[in-house]
């Protein structure tokens, strides 16, 4: 007996709460199985309420050979492998689920069907962390089962559940709003960086500074002192002007040049992507200490994980040929989560998912570089390299041919202040979205524990006494209904398939 329970609770196991059905999933090798006919509910489709729709169905034929179960609407389902441990789904009509699913039909003669599913999104993260340990979270039918649950008076249950969906909604209606927060910052950064890389952002400080040398000028100096410098194999002489760079409308002190063409003319000293072939490091060759080995994966809100990343010494880093970045180079993601950047502040090991930009701090600033890489002026350029390509990958030979626009180095220095000032204010903004969305989901689970711990109404058990009456507590109600005879042996009628 629990001694913490509320007055006239009783504590039971979630077995006793309902009637259990397991999932199946149908041989995939047989496509007559597969279909119109019922619906079939996966736990990627528990959406933490009602399931109003699915993505697939399978025939009857498929239902009857496999261990699928059709089961009435009211069933409540929940997720026991992978990402989705521990999501809801309440059946809006009857279907059938994947054996990645544990399914209750409620006993409605002691439980209200959405007191148990809120009771059930109260434990997630029990049951979350019972699923722990192994190579992906799972939780098998009896520890769910054998679960316990607290049980109110039936009475109590409707009353509770009664309380708790308008607060529960009013938390819901906070989330949706915090939810548009991420996707507004994001546009505010991306609006900030195509100002930056117009020139709008800086269109005052030019009226202020029109002594200001060219970019052009400076270039064609700085072209001067590179003649017969040796320049990496399979860079072009010349680079055709696309289409999205011709409609370009820049500030007359900017200038707009390849990739190809700042290494020539030595304003970019090297632009080089990682290792491939043979010197490429295998996972065996890895040390706990040594360079750090960057994929796209340390690089990140343009920051890089060195921790994060695997480390290279000795024998291996030896034969490492290309691909060996500087502290303040710009490091470019160009595989797989193509456009992330970052300047490196260490020197490391680039792989071939990664490029650095090592510039020349006489034409560039390296953190100008870095917004611009991020901006929509150089990944629209990138996106019609990517549509040329079954996956997402912008090859070095393709980054030679990708234009830059080059503001002159003081304007530069200005547009880095003020992105950066912006950016910091988008950040405070960001930290404190963070922190409501962490207080909002704390107020879901207090309310919950709140409710199952019977403080958010009054007891059944409380009014009976004020209003001094008698009251069919829980205990009472489960003698009352296992007196029954035939109460375990309770057969559903199978409901007939939707048309």
């Amino acid at each position: 007996m629990n001694d913490n329970l509320p007055k006239g609770w009783a504590e039971i196991s979630l077995e006793a709460a309902g009637f259990w059905r397991s999932g199946g999933t149908p041989s995939r090798r047989r496509p007559e199985f597969f279909g119109k006919g019922v619906p079939w509910v996966k736990s990627g489709d528990l959406p933490d309420g009602l399931i109003l729709r699915t993505e697939e169905e399978i025939t009857e034929l498929g239902l009857q050979n496999s261990s699928a179960k059709l089961m009435p609407a009211g069933t409540i389902s929940m997720a026991l492998y992978g990402a989705t441990i521990g999501k809801l789904g309440v059946m809006t009509f009857p279907a059938a689920t994947n054996q990645a699913c544990a399914n209750i039909i409620p006993d409605k003669r002691s439980v209200d069907s959405k007191y148990l599913f809120y009771y059930l999104l109260s434990e997630r993260r029990t049951f979350i962390e019972q699923g722990q340990g192994g190579a992906q979270p799972n939780i098998s039918q009896e520890i769910v089962r054998s679960h316990p649950f607290r049980l109110a008076p039936l009475v109590e249950q409707r009353r509770i559940v009664a309380k708790l969906e308008p607060l529960l909604a009013k938390v819901l209606a906070c989330q949706k709003r915090l939810e548009n927060i991420p996707t507004i910052l994001k546009r505010f950064r991306q609006a900030v960086l195509a100002a930056a890389c117009s020139g709008r952002l800086t269109a005052d400080w030019r009226e202020r500074n029109v002594t200001v040398p060219l970019t052009t000028t400076v270039i064609e100096k700085l072209k001067e002192t590179v003649v017969g410098k040796k320049i990496r194999r399979g860079v072009p002489e010349s680079v055709a002007v696309s289409d999205v760079v011709a409609e370009w409308q820049l500030p007359e002190t900017w200038g707009s040049y390849s990739t190809a063409e700042l290494l020539r003319f030595g304003a970019f000293v090297d632009v080089k992507d990682g290792n491939h072939g043979a010197n490429h490091p295998k996972v065996s060759q890895f040390t706990e200490t040594g360079l750090p080995f960057i994929t796209a994966a340390q690089v990140n809100k343009y920051s890089i994980d060195y921790d994060g990343a695997y480390k290279l010494s000795g024998e291996p880093l030896k034969r490492i040929r290309v691909g060996l970045a500087k502290s303040g180079d710009v490091i470019y993601t160009h595989k797989g989560s193509v456009g992330r950047v970052a300047v490196a502040d260490r020197t490391c090991v680039l792989t071939p998912q990664t490029t650095y930009y090592r510039v020349n701090p006489k034409v560039f600033l390296n953190r100008f570089v870095m917004f611009y890489l991020a901006s929509q002026a150089f990944s629209e350029q990138v996106n019609v390299v990517k549509e040329q390509t079954t996956r997402d990958f912008v090859p070095i030979s393709e980054q030679y041919l990708l234009f830059h626009r080059v503001p002159p180095l003081p304007e530069q220095q200005e547009i880095v202040r003020r992105v950066e000032s912006l950016f910091n204010l988008v950040d405070r903004i960001e930290a404190r979205y963070n922190k409501a969305k962490a207080q909002v989901e704390k107020l879901t689970q207090s309310t919950l524990a709140k409710a199952f711990r019977g403080e958010l109404v009054t007891t059944e058990a409380e009014l009976a006494e004020e209003e001094g009456r008698s009251y069919e507590s829980a205990a009472d109600l489960l003698a009352r209904i296992t007196s029954i005879p035939e109460h375990r042996n309770t057969v559903h009628k199978r409901p007939s398939t939707p048309k």
